[in-house]
């Protein structure tokens, strides 16, 4: 697989000579193999007006030359011809960037809120900070919300309260608001490893927090008490990586484990991802482990669940895509099923697949994937096939902490950007 990285002022250059501050300017791109990180050609390309019109040159005559040209708005292709032959890559330009003026500490994770207006941002330094998407400007901050890196922000859907996850083993609960902050409404604490992901089940009242000490806890947010722990048969210290919520047939009352405890949980199903390699189905009011279970040898980094798919991240840069039967009843079982189809993409084998964004389409998914260092994609998958377009226009060895798609707008954060798509 090949990376394509590009000059960050590249756009200011294209504005410059399109508004006659220069006559030409030139910029560069680069071009490296995951086969051989530490390679890359670099090619200078001069940007200019050519009878009327904005013009890319490169120097055709060398042995490997690039050709440049702009597609659409923000969006470019670059052809680059060596000794195998020409081969075509698609770029897309992220429209905006929110300065937020950060010092001192860098972006661990982030949130949108439902109606876009407000933008979560929690820190290496453990504080909380809200932000107006429109004009970029403070409007509220908790200090030292944890004691260490925040890992993660979610919103509850009533948008008036969210929760974070630290380094510091606690999952907390806070109001949403514009207003001074210092104590979080409810602190919950049980696992006894890093928590590596949440998930929130209806309205809130119920949520899931994932352990690297093999478990997924069910809570009852009102009490802060632990419903139900979930563990693997034949992997009960198994690191849990990932958790995605997924929708079945309801669980009959009197096989539910919980009684009033468990609120919106009836149909509940739970995939929970682990470093050895197994994702694992379970029913959340039923407490028991499905027959559901698809094995790979190696970690599972991601999962999301969408439009009758369930999207699957690996260690590896594997991504791969399983077509799942819905609205089948649910069955206690230990054998691995094999019923589902699938399809793969290789991506970046040398990282993992670390955060997506997964939406439904007319015809199969859109999927926005960082495999590492440099490399964000807007995967296209139309139920069977997958073609992809590089995400650009961030800062240099860019490292991505979420991707978030709200409404019609994807934001993307790194350590030290907020980028919109």
């Amino acid at each position: 697989m090949h990376i394509i990285t590009i000059q960050e002022s590249f756009l200011d250059v294209i504005q410059d000579v399109e508004a006659g501050k220069v006559t030409q300017e030139n910029i560069w791109v680069a071009r490296r193999d995951t086969s051989n990180e530490e390679h890359q050609e670099y090619y200078d390309v001069t940007v200019l007006m050519k009878e009327g019109k904005l013009a890319f040159i490169s120097d055709t005559a060398a042995a490997s030359y690039l050709k440049f040209q702009q597609n659409g708005h923000r969006q470019f292709t670059v052809d680059i011809a060596d000794e195998l032959g020409s081969h075509v890559y698609h770029l897309r330009f992220s429209d905006s960037k929110l300065n937020l003026g950060l010092r001192g500490s860098k972006i661990s994770t982030s949130a949108i809120l439902p109606d876009g207006t407000r933008l979560l941002i929690g820190t290496d330094a453990g504080h909380i900070m809200q932000y107006d998407t429109t004009t970029a400007r403070l409007v509220s901050e908790i200090k030292n919300a944890h004691l260490a890196d925040i890992l993660q922000i979610v919103v509850l859907p009533s948008s008036q309260v969210m929760m974070s996850v630290g380094l510091d083993l606690q999952t907390k609960l806070w109001p949403v608001t514009s207003g001074a902050v210092s104590l979080p409404v409810r602190v919950f604490l049980a696992q006894k490893g890093q928590i590596t992901d949440i998930a929130i089940i209806d309205r809130g009242r119920n949520f899931l927090t994932a352990s690297v000490d093999g478990s997924v806890d069910l809570w009852e947010c009102s009490t802060a008490q632990v419903v139900s722990e979930f563990r693997r048969i034949g992997g009960l210290k198994d690191p849990v990586t990932c958790i995605a919520l997924a929708e079945g047939l309801p669980v009959k009352p009197e096989l539910t484990v919980g009684g009033d405890l468990l609120h919106g949980c009836s149909k509940s199903l739970v995939f929970v991802g682990y470093k050895l390699g197994t994702i694992q189905q379970y029913s959340v009011a039923g407490h028991f482990q499905t027959g559901t279970r698809f094995q790979r040898p190696v970690a599972v980094t991601l999962l999301h669940v969408e439009g009758g798919y369930l999207v699957s991240g690996y260690a590896d840069g594997l991504l791969r895509v399983y077509e799942m039967k819905l609205n089948q009843e649910t069955k206690k079982g230990q054998s691995e099923d094999l019923t589902h189809s699938y399809y793969d993409l290789q991506l970046n084998p040398n990282f993992p697949i670390e955060h997506a964004s997964v939406s439904s389409k007319k015809q199969g998914l859109s999927i926005v994937v960082s495999n590492g260092p440099e490399l964000l994609l807007q995967v296209d998958f139309d139920g069977a096939d997958f073609c992809y377009t590089q995400l650009v226009g961030l800062s240099e060895l860019f490292r991505i902490v979420l991707i978030e798609k709200n409404g019609s707008n994807l934001y993307v954060a790194t350590e030290n950007d907020i980028a919109q798509y």
